[in-house]
Formats: structure tokens, C-alpha cells, sequence
């Protein structure tokens, strides 16, 4: 089943977000994710959170139609909304996750969020994070990606490092290389074919398709 999850974060891009929208079998607002969706007319199948990011007309109206499907959780609680929300999304049977909403200002938010797609990579669900300049994944065995005009491709890993990393499609290939935790040698490749794949042997690798 394919799941959007919709966060509180950035999130201006009108396209994106109706693409998403239409993709998705099933959407899941992270609490003010839902302010997002209904910026744009759009609604969710499921919202859930403690709603401090929610103004009360909006959670009002939500509980006059009860629909969308409410799920309420405390303020003080040991998990953020965003990952209350994958949880969900795993439990009722998501194969593949999209993020938006999820990126912005506060880098400890945004960092967080990232490191939440261990989650799903453990669950063996394909997904990212996406916002209008970057496409995030975290990849533990290989990955495709189909070229994208103006738009960088950068491998990092997490500690301590990822091994026996290749790469083909990319202008600066790797080949069974060893890229250490705290160096900066995949950053800003670029494609040099149709698709461009990367797969390793040992540990995770973050991978940024970006544009300026």
C-alpha cells in the first residue's frame, strides 16, 4: 500500500503535494500536517498527534464529521507525531512511504526525522523524504534513481562507515570503496546516464538528490 505522511514542517510546493495526494492509497497527517493538506483542499484518511500545531476551528470541524479517522496521543509522550505516524503506516501495511512536510528550520527536527527512515528501511518499505530542493533516502543495499536535469546526487555515510559502496549512472564512480563517517568525498556527484544505482555491502548510506 502506498502511504503519504504529511508533517507540520516546510511545506510550500502546491504540485507536490497534489501529486503525492493523488498517488497515495492511504494519507496520514502528523498532527499540523493537516493544516498543510487543507491549505490546499485537500484532506486525510487518518491525523493523529497531541493537535498542538492544529488551530480549533479546524480540530472542531474534524470532530463534527469524524472523518478524517482521529487518533489522539498525550503531549507528553516518548515519540514524536511523525513517528507515531510511520508506526501507523506500517501497521496497517505500507510497502511504500513518502515524507513531506518533514524538512524546514529546525535542523534537530529535520535530523530527527531522517534518522526515523531506519525505520522503515527495517521494514523493509521502500520510501524518502522529499521537499521542493531534495529527495532523501537511507539505503542499506541498493538503490535506482532516474536522472534529473539540474539535480545533484550525494552519498553519506553514517557511522562508521559504509562498505564495499559502487556506483554506476554518476559521473564520479566508486567501486567497492570504503566512505568513512565525518568525510565529505560523496558529496555533489552528478548523473551521467539515464539511472544512476548505488548499492554497498556493509552499513547505511544517506543518499540527497538536490537542487539548489
Amino acid at each position: 500500500m502506498k502511504v503519504l505522511i504529511v508533517g507540520s514542517g516546510t511545506l510550500s510546493d502546491e504540485n507536490l503535494i497534489k501529486k503525492y495526494h493523488q498517488w497515495a492509497e492511504l494519507v496520514i497527517a502528523a498532527d499540523g500536517g493537516q493544516m498543510h493538506l487543507r491549505k490546499f483542499g485537500l484532506d486525510s484518511d487518518v491525523l493523529l498527534g497531541d493537535f498542538d500545531s492544529i488551530n480549533d476551528a479546524e480540530l472542531k470541524k474534524i470532530k463534527s464529521h469524524n472523518k478524517p479517522e482521529l487518533i489522539t496521543f498525550p503531549k507528553e509522550k516518548d515519540y514524536t507525531d511523525l513517528e507515531l505516524a510511520i508506526n501507523a503506516a506500517i501497521e496497517r501495511g505500507a510497502t511504500d512511504i513518502v515524507l513531506l512536510g518533514v524538512t524546514g528550520t529546525r535542523l534537530d527536527h529535520t535530523t530527527a526525522n531522517i534518522h526515523l527512515m531506519y525505520k522503515i528501511v527495517e521494514h523493509n518499505i521502500k520510501g524518502y523524504i522529499e521537499d521542493e530542493h531534495n529527495r532523501i533516502y537511507l539505503v542499506k543495499n541498493s538503490l535506482s534513481i532516474k536522472k534529473q536535469d539540474g539535480y545533484k546526487v550525494s552519498i553519506l555515510p553514517l557511522p562508521p562507515y559504509a562498505g564495499g559502496v559502487t556506483t554506476k549512472g554518476l559521473a564520479y564512480e566508486l567501486t567497492d570503496a570504503r566512505l568513512v563517517f565525518g568525510t565529505g568525498l560523496g558529496i555533489s556527484n552528478e548523473f551521467c546516464d539515464e539511472t544512476a544505482t548505488i548499492s554497498l555491502k556493509e552499513g547505511l548510506v544517506l543518499v540527497f538528490v538536490s537542487r539548489d
